[in-house]
């Protein structure tokens, strides 16, 4: 009788542990994984937003770092974009350190539909996410001038880009 008392108490007390868990409150956030740059370029190569951000500083950024510097998680936070579920760096300030980890919005299919993109991890970038590194540069690195978001959203990786659709249109 004792042994069925200590099975059920423990069972409940499982029970109420898992359900209390489940029913917190909060909500479950899904991990979106990287998937690196290559991955990007291959819808963005035609339309100048891949060979833009190549020839960006946010491209090279990580190669600025020293080798000490690049041991320094506070350097390597906003000089890389993340690593990959295979455990490889990606070097640079990549498409997904802005527009989050792409791995369940990469597709075509995604892409295609904004909302479902967005759905799928697709964060559009505002100046709060520029400023994330923008802001916490360390004085000795900081560029003379005040980090402008209206004056640099229109420069850099997507630079190229909007000259194209110019032309086009």
């Amino acid at each position: 009788m004792l042994k069925k008392v200590t099975i059920l108490t423990t069972l409940l007390a499982v029970v109420l542990l898992f359900g209390s868990l489940a029913f917190s409150g909060e909500e479950a956030k899904t991990k979106h994984e990287f998937v690196g740059e290559k991955k990007c370029k291959m819808c963005h190569k035609k339309d100048g937003i891949h060979p833009s951000w190549a020839e960006s500083k946010h491209a090279k950024v990580y190669d600025l770092l020293s080798d000490e510097e690049k041991k320094d998680k506070d350097c390597v936070k906003c000089h890389t974009t993340g690593t990959t579920a295979k455990g490889v760096l990606l070097e640079g300030v990549q498409c997904e350190a802005c527009h989050g980890a792409g791995a369940d919005y990469k597709k075509k299919s995604t892409m295609e539909d904004h909302e479902k993109a967005i759905a799928a991890g697709l964060i559009m970038p505002d100046e709060k996410t520029c400023k994330v590194c923008h802001d916490n540069v360390p004085e000795k690195f900081r560029a003379k001038e005040k980090f402008d978001f209206e004056k640099m959203k229109t420069k850099g990786s997507h630079e190229m880009a909007k000259k194209a659709e110019e032309k086009k249109g």
